[in-house]
């Protein structure tokens, strides 16, 4: 056993890795699986078409809506795409590269949660936490089910935050807020609803914890770091128009089915039959069964888990409906039983409560057995498809042809621009994010390029910019030129407060990594 010890003391990452086999080995056979949410894998080509066109930071892309283009990565989470780009860009093909982020995510958040838990409970407790993290059903649901690429990222970065602000009062080294900024980047970057989920309770950790001023410049310099985005993505929403596609009042569970032992590979729908499964999972029901009988011998983390699993309870029962319709963006949760990923998270920590226990070591031995034992059976699709990136770009690229699977689908989760009249039916005759061409005009005219309006086109008539506004009836690139020939060119860029965001963002990443970096002085 002391071998054993000092083996997953020397070396955590592997170990997890080892104990993860059974939660990833189905992401090794070929092919895309069944999932809910396969779209992202046509998003990803869009980034590749978007970088490869020179735009960075990526936001308009140029397909999607009949080739009318969308700015999609202006508010959908972009890092998981930007990791798997890495990996396409090595010749890994769009699903390869895709599946590859499903994977990464797995021990990565195992490994985080590990180190977050050693530093209030001991080793085996620590990776047992670990194994709950990973093997909770919700996390499997999150994958194999509905393929929720930026939200299965995500679960990296709340253990990663939550051992930076536990270090930060410890030590004197300032890397430690450079390791917290980075990781409130990675959760805002990742996914926007966990973040919105997860920091307020993560800033509550840090008052408890002893929070200084440090750990306030850490979670400034991640804001910094993402600010590129999110804050873009807030005061631009405004010229979208307000559709959360799914209502969040018909995607309440029942308590009954929080403790239901059941996994489905069915959707959710309204009513108490639904199909997908919402279970915290036998080995999370048993630990907070556990921590109340030992209540009076919680410590404070254990008090902090427990009030979150509570919350996101109550913000998964209809009960909470008036707090959902109070709180400002929370209805594009869109499903209440997004609070899983809460519960997953905060169960997870709730075996520090037997770190003074005398069985304590056995306990967390049991779990980790237990907890793969379980659950290892969930962690696969319900059907192995094996498709490849043709078949998803068949399906949601209409470009170069309109196929009858697009045609089916309609783009329901794109939110059309404000000055859109109505959805397109016919692709657009105007394929890239640049053009230049010569038009020689009798009488002065509006001329449409067709793609979608949004800040950042940009039109030139013989050099000198143009006034570009939203046409119609479809929203398209509009602008006036005169008669005669004229040499026109019309592009999308940065705009200046885009811009300027841009490098705030640059600057406080190199800030972060260079905090992290340097030697300690």
């Amino acid at each position: 056993m002391q071998k054993v010890e000092k083996f997953l003391s020397k070396y955590p990452f592997f170990v997890i890795l080892l104990l993860s086999a059974p939660a990833i080995w189905a992401l090794f056979v070929p092919g895309f699986f069944g999932a809910s949410d396969d779209l992202h894998i046509a998003w990803l080509q869009q980034l590749d078409i978007t970088l490869r066109a020179g735009q960075f930071p990526p936001r308009f892309v140029p397909d999607l809506s009949f080739g009318f283009g969308y700015p999609l990565f202006n508010f959908v989470f972009p890092l998981p795409f930007y990791i798997a780009e890495i990996f396409h860009f090595l010749k890994f093909s769009f699903v390869d590269s895709v599946k590859t982020v499903f994977l990464l995510g797995i021990p990565l958040s195992g490994y985080f949660m590990y180190k977050f838990l050693k530093e209030h409970a001991s080793m085996w407790l620590a990776l047992a936490g670990a194994m709950i993290y990973i093997y909770t059903p919700y996390r499997s649901t999150d994958i194999y089910i509905r393929g929720a690429f930026g939200e299965a990222f995500a679960f990296i970065f709340p253990p990663l935050v939550a051992w930076a602000i536990t270090k930060i009062p410890k030590e004197k080294n300032l890397k430690w807020i450079g390791i917290l900024g980075l990781g409130v980047a990675g959760l805002i970057l990742s996914h926007n609803i966990m973040a919105y989920m997860f920091i307020p309770f993560l800033i509550v950790f840090a008052l408890m914890a002893g929070f200084n001023l440090r750990t306030l410049w850490g979670f400034i310099l991640g804001l910094l770091i993402s600010i590129y985005f999110w804050l873009p993505a807030i005061v631009e929403s405004r010229l979208m128009k307000y559709d959360t596609v799914f209502n969040f009042i018909d995607h309440f569970p029942t308590l009954r089915q929080l403790v239901t032992p059941y996994f489905g590979y069915g959707a959710s729908v309204p009513g108490p039959y639904d199909g997908m499964s919402f279970f915290l999972g036998a080995i999370n029901i048993a630990l907070i069964v556990l921590a109340f009988i030992f209540f009076k011998k919680l410590n404070k983390v254990s008090i902090w888990a427990l009030g979150m699993i509570a919350i996101s309870v109550f913000m998964m029962n209809h009960r909470s409906t008036f707090v959902w319709n109070l709180v400002p963006l929370i209805p594009y949760f869109q499903f209440p039983w997004r609070f899983l990923s809460l519960t997953t998270f905060a169960t997870s920590i709730l075996v520090v409560t037997f770190d003074k226990f005398r069985f304590g070591k056995y306990l967390g031995i049991a779990i980790i057995l237990g907890a793969i034992a379980i659950n290892f059976s969930f962690f696969k699709p319900h059907d192995f498809l094996g498709r490849v990136d043709g078949y998803y770009l068949n399906r949601y690229i209409p470009v170069p042809v309109v196929s009858q699977e697009y045609l089916q689908i309609q783009e329901e989760y794109l939110r059309l621009p404000k000055s859109t009249e109505k959805r397109p039916t016919e692709a657009s005759p105007d394929r890239s994010l640049s053009s230049t061409f010569t038009i020689d005009l009798k009488v002065s005219k509006p001329i449409d390029y067709y793609k979608y309006y949004f800040p950042g086109w940009e039109a030139w008539v013989d050099g000198k910019r143009a006034e570009v506004y939203a046409g119609k009836p479809y929203g398209q690139v509009e602008f006036m030129v005169p008669a005669g020939r004229h040499e026109v060119r019309i592009a999308f860029r940065e705009t200046l407060f885009r811009g300027i965001l841009d490098i705030v963002s640059l600057l406080s990443a190199v800030a972060a990594v260079t905090i992290i970096v340097r030697k300690k002085k």
